[in-house]
């Protein structure tokens, strides 16, 4: 393979990768969404107790979310630079 045709399909494979994490991103942020109105909605019902944990699996699922935007960024520096670099070849 030539060096161009090695970086094409680094390109191709790591843009497949950004898909997925951005899938995955897009899924977990709907269910927090999800998750912070039901909790809202029923937290008489539910009590303290309950509300507290489920407010925390709440906290704990938005630092998965923020650790996984953080990863999406690095996929698209990383996409940016495979970009760049792919043009430069003739």
């Amino acid at each position: 393979m030539t060096p161009k045709a090695v970086l094409a399909q680094m390109l191709e494979d790591l843009e497949g990768e950004y898909r997925y994490w951005l899938v995955e991103e897009i899924r977990l942020e709907r269910g927090i969404d999800e998750m912070e109105s039901q909790v809202n909605q029923h937290a008489g019902e539910l009590g303290a107790e309950r509300t507290a944990t489920f407010r925390l699996r709440l906290a704990q699922t938005r630092d998965q979310h923020r650790a996984l935007e953080e990863k999406i960024r690095g996929i698209r520096l990383r996409l940016d630079d495979l970009r760049i670099r792919l043009n430069e070849i003739p």
